[in-house]
């Protein structure tokens, strides 16, 4: 089941912490690729600032969904195991 949003996320790897937490996350979604192509510090910092333009026209986010996206990331990263 993948997450629609960040408290779904935290919802998911609640119920479920055995798994994973990429198990949740939609396999094309930017979250996903943040997950695979990031840490931590790097997403913690992106949350402090504004998205990149590209990467809004790239993955066709708006920058509130940009946001949503880097914080589910940055959730899923923050309980790899």
């Amino acid at each position: 089941m993948n997450a629609r949003n960040y408290d779904h996320l935290l919802e998911l790897m609640r119920e479920n912490p055995d798994a994973t937490p990429s198990t949740f996350l939609e396999d094309s979604s930017y979250s996903s690729w943040l997950y695979d192509h990031s840490d931590v510090r790097r997403l913690k910092s992106a949350m402090q600032g504004d998205p990149e333009p590209g990467d809004l026209q790239r993955w066709d986010l708006s920058p509130g969904l940009w946001r949503e996206q880097v914080a589910m990331a940055l959730g899923a990263l923050k309980r790899k195991k």
